[in-house]
């Protein structure tokens, strides 16, 4: 995506309205000097077919200094807010709507058959044979829809690096898959389109997904920033690689380091149950996850085959005992195991099973920002808190 500066806004006033080089600088310095002026006072700056802008409030927040562990408050800050408005919204909302991403191998008569087709109903296609290629349109210009080929070569990295960044996640990705690799019945560990199709399949049939998914893609866009669904047979490695995922997903939540390490633990702890006691570790039963986040927080599905467990009676002892006096009631009792629900409780905000007791959901929150007033009230209550320190050890140093 090219960067357009201000001389090239003068070249184009005077190539298209004739304006002199140098009238033309002073122009667009005198308007940018005057937007300035406006918003820095206050205003809101509201360009027809344009934009509003605006200067507001970023809140103060709370933070943890990952080396120390001390809490302090990060400051307000002024941001600017720009919000498209009138025609040049619509003109963004219809480029975006009006573009699909293929890939697919190269001479693949199929593209041109699928280009046509969408082409009729008003799609703008555009086809990239390669992993990268399709990788750098997202970056460049994204893309409403993108359908990848599974036979495009590295196309389940592609698809990892789709759904697992969080600046594409949300882009709508409909993948075609061969027989063998149908995400229903393949045990590879596979990071999810949004939508499938397992070849042969008719043309219209992938139509008609395109444009249920771009319906509910708009409606999720609202609630989630980032979705995404990964699953994988109960092996080992498997598990490894799973964690490598979410690790990356939890490092670009918003989560602070303390609480990444949290809900890594908890999700640790929850697959690997899930593999050994729900699957007994058999290759060929699948952990299903599903990653939410929102502004609020993280939330984590984890589903086996398994045939579930008496979940609530872990989670009451969990809640109500000690780790050391839950280890100690079940070994009297001649049993293992338990210690796991207590640690995913401690480590998450939120820990909830289903009836069955095969799907477990996990729910961290994202550091919260503060009002002005909180924060101020925060501040004061910590300097009383440090003067009330200091004047206790004045006392006790008086009275030595």
């Amino acid at each position: 995506m090219e960067a357009i500066s201000k001389k090239d806004l003068v070249k184009e006033l005077n190539s298209g309205l004739g304006v002199p080089l140098a009238q033309g600088d002073r122009l667009v310095d005198s308007l940018l000097t005057s937007i300035k002026e406006h918003l820095l006072g206050g205003d809101q700056v509201v360009l027809k077919d344009f934009a509003a802008i605006k200067i507001v409030e970023k809140k103060a927040q709370i933070v943890k200094d990952p080396e120390t562990g001390h809490q302090y408050i990060s400051p307000a800050e002024n941001v600017v807010s720009f919000v498209p408005i009138d025609s040049f919204q619509r003109s963004i909302e219809s480029a975006k709507l009006s573009n699909i991403l293929l890939a697919i191998p190269e001479d693949d008569p199929f593209a041109r058959v699928i280009q046509f087709y969408f082409s009729r109903v008003g799609w703008k296609v555009s086809i990239v044979n390669e992993k990268q290629a399709c990788l750098d349109l997202l970056g460049d210009s994204g893309a409403y829809l993108t359908i990848v080929d599974y036979a495009l070569e590295g196309a389940q990295e592609l698809i990892e690096s789709i759904k697992c960044k969080k600046s594409s996640s949300m882009t709508p990705l409909v993948v075609l898959y061969p027989a063998e690799k149908d995400p229903d019945t393949c045990t590879d560990f596979m990071v999810l389109p949004d939508e499938h199709l397992v070849e042969p399949f008719e043309v219209y049939t992938l139509l008609m997904l395109a444009e249920s998914e771009l319906a509910r893609s708009s409606e999720e866009e609202v609630i989630f920033d980032q979705q995404v669904n990964f699953q994988f047979g109960s092996t080992e490695e498997a598990l490894e690689q799973a964690n490598t995922i979410a690790g990356a997903l939890f490092k670009e939540s918003g989560l602070d380091n303390e609480g990444q390490w949290a809900i890594a633990a908890a999700f640790r702890e929850a697959i690997g149950n899930g593999a050994q006691h729900g699957n007994g570790h058999d290759p060929e039963k699948q952990i299903k996850v599903l990653y939410l986040l929102d502004k609020e927080k993280v939330t984590l599905v984890v589903q086996d085959e398994g045939g579930g467990f008496d979940h609530e009676a872990y989670t009451v002892r969990a809640s109500t005992k000690s780790a050391e006096e839950a280890a100690r009631e079940r070994i009297e009792q001649g049993r293992s195991g338990g210690l796991g629900i207590k640690l995913m409780m401690r480590c998450t905000d939120k820990l909830e099973y289903n009836d069955l007791g095969n799907m477990l959901t996990l729910t961290k929150h994202l550091p919260q920002e503060l009002s002005s007033e909180e924060a101020l009230a925060v501040l004061t209550a910590s300097s009383a808190q440090a003067a009330d320190s200091a004047e206790t050890g004045s006392s006790d140093g008086a009275e030595g």
